[in-house]
């Protein structure tokens, strides 16, 4: 799989993940530190299933190692604002 990285120009960036499982149009699993900058092993599934109206996305992140605080308390906010702004990019785009 390929590599899931925050660009950040210039050369600088953050290595999230790698690509572990893809099943187009319903499975995409992703491992590695994701925001963490310290020794973590993390695990995303992301899983889409059709249902009238839309689609329903399942996310399960799971981590193992000594996870900060501050990280703790902010997954979910995080990844909150982060699937509320694919959902407004997937919209403008259909």
């Amino acid at each position: 799989g390929g590599r899931w990285f925050r660009d950040l120009g210039a050369g600088q960036g953050h290595l999230w993940g790698f690509v572990q499982v893809i099943k187009p149009p319903t499975l995409l699993e992703l491992h590695g530190p994701m925001f963490m900058s310290y020794p973590v092993a993390g695990h995303m599934q992301f899983r889409l299933t059709q249902i009238a109206g839309g689609v329903e996305l399942y996310l399960r992140h799971r981590v193992v190692g000594p996870v900060e605080d501050e990280h703790r308390q902010g997954v979910v906010p995080g990844w909150n604002y982060l699937l509320e702004q694919t959902k407004k990019l997937a919209e403008q785009a259909s």
